[in-house]
């Protein structure tokens, strides 16, 4: 499927995620969004991504003795996932809850 060597490219989902490039990943979604099983691809590849750099916060012992910049690291990560799921995804509700799952994960 053309679809899925797409977002499994090197330069492709997880690349767009680590260097931020919403206007691309914007670009996939407009694209995939037409196929509702290629948005999964999508999301299959953003949920391990939110919940790696949210597992970096979390584990990191120099925020764990410091609750105000723990706190602010999470902020900072769900305020950069929230500027993706607004500029890239339209907020789609897919994407929103995939999001969630994500948090929810390496919260617990």
């Amino acid at each position: 499927m053309k679809a899925e060597a797409l977002v499994e490219k090197g330069t492709g989902c997880e690349y767009m995620f680590t260097h931020n490039r919403l206007e691309e990943l914007g670009l996939m979604y407009k694209i995939f969004k037409r196929d509702q099983q290629t948005l999964t691809l999508i999301i299959k590849k953003m949920i391990p991504y939110i919940e790696m750099r949210g597992e970096k916060i979390v584990k990191d012992e120099a925020y764990l003795t410091d609750p105000i910049e723990y706190t602010k690291k999470l902020l900072e990560l769900k305020a950069e996932m929230d500027k993706m799921l607004d500029e890239s995804f339209k907020n789609d509700m897919k994407f929103q809850k995939g999001r969630d799952t994500s948090f929810q994960n390496f919260m617990n």
